[in-house]
């Protein structure tokens, strides 16, 4: 609750000196939380008490107070506490009721939207939600969800007044990627902000949330935590614009998060892209498991490799010729650098690119298309 006396006090020392024009910047500041509670006051006044509420704290924030908005603040005051005098709060109640009705109106102008009735009282609707989440915040951070929601329904008001005015049917949703994955679909998670990305495969779709089997086990992940997987080789169609376009996929990055996809098109260049701009179409094939020589596989594993035995040899007459051995493949000689040459920079950026293909080749265990584009490099 508020002690109104000291309330008062504060008003009075927080006022300062008065600025000529700036009244009426200080009440757009306060009267969305202040109309709101007018809306809601008959059926709701527990929800109109939280809403004045917060102006008041929003309004004492406000510098060189104009008069008008102190008398404004008071008459607000007298609201709260004589409600307040009458009804008992309990805050981590009101917080909830508060919450859910905040939803309530988010939820039901979410669904005239996607049905694609949207309108202006589906506007005000989503601007109504977006106020009174932000009145929750009274009560401290809002959760990821609400937060995330609270932001949709302000952008999604001013999105259909634009279109509106504009003349055109407002756009159905978000117009940004959903996440929309499928059970069997192969990704890559991130579970935390500090965790590296590992592969998995979706097993159920439950909303805006997936049933992901990990290597570490089956875990319920939210779609911002997964990314479709795209290996270098993977057939996809790249869209932009409305276009579509087949292409091939050279690396997926996801050393960032989301990921970033390296795409070569089919008519020419490469473009660093985002999933929600890709579908892949075909998968990479998978390389056959490499065999690494004694001497690698001894580095490996930090010791000395084991002899191998030769086969016994198949008896035979004493006058045959000993069988000859076939001689080891020489290992091919670096690249020789030619003295003064300086590679221009189109073939340097060419050559990061293929660098970073090759990094992206190990991250899948490619080995063979890792060395490739290292000697193409």
């Amino acid at each position: 609750g508020i002690d109104q006396s000291s309330v008062r006090e504060r008003v009075t020392l927080t006022s300062g000196e008065r600025e000529e024009g700036g009244m009426a910047e200080q009440r757009r500041a306060l009267l969305p939380f202040l109309q709101r509670a007018e809306e809601v006051q008959k059926v709701e006044p527990r929800i109109a008490y939280y809403c004045r509420l917060y102006a008041v704290e929003e309004g004492l924030k406000l510098q060189n107070r104009d008069k008008a908005i102190d008398e404004l603040l008071f008459s607000v005051m007298d609201k709260l506490e004589s409600y307040k005098s009458k009804n008992a709060l309990v805050p981590e109640e009101d917080k909830l009721q508060l919450e859910g009705f905040a939803l309530k109106i988010f939820d039901r102008a979410d669904r005239v939207d996607r049905a694609g009735r949207a309108d202006m009282s589906t506007c005000k609707a989503f601007y109504a939600a977006s106020v009174f989440m932000e009145v929750c915040t009274q009560f401290g951070d809002l959760d990821e969800d609400l937060l995330g929601k609270q932001k949709y329904a302000a952008w999604k008001a001013a999105d259909i007044r634009k279109a509106i005015r504009e003349g055109r049917k407002p756009t159905v949703g978000s117009g940004v990627l959903e996440k929309n994955y499928e059970a069997g679909d192969k990704v890559v998670c991130k579970e935390g902000e500090s965790a590296l990305p590992v592969e998995g495969a979706v097993l159920s779709a439950m909303g805006s949330t997936f049933l992901v089997s990990l290597p570490s086990g089956t875990k319920e992940l939210k779609g911002t935590q997964l990314a479709v997987l795209a290996r270098p080789g993977s057939t996809v169609i790249y869209t932009k614009d409305g276009k579509e376009e087949e292409g091939k996929v050279l690396s997926m990055d996801t050393t960032v998060w989301p990921p970033s996809y390296e795409v070569e098109k089919a008519s020419g260049g490469t473009i660093s892209t985002e999933e929600e701009h890709i579908r892949v179409t075909a998968p990479a094939p998978t390389p056959p498991a490499p065999t690494p020589p004694a001497n690698l596989a001894a580095m490996d594993l930090g010791r000395k490799p084991e002899p191998v035995a030769p086969p016994p040899a198949p008896a035979s007459p004493a006058s045959a010729p000993p069988m000859a051995m076939p001689s080891s493949p020489a290992a091919a000689p670096p690249p020789k650098a030619v003295p003064g040459y300086v590679p221009s920079l189109l073939q340097m950026n060419d050559a990061q690119r293929q660098a970073k293909v090759a990094v992206s080749s190990l991250g899948f265990q490619d080995y063979k298309s890792a060395i490739d584009y290292l000697h193409k490099a």
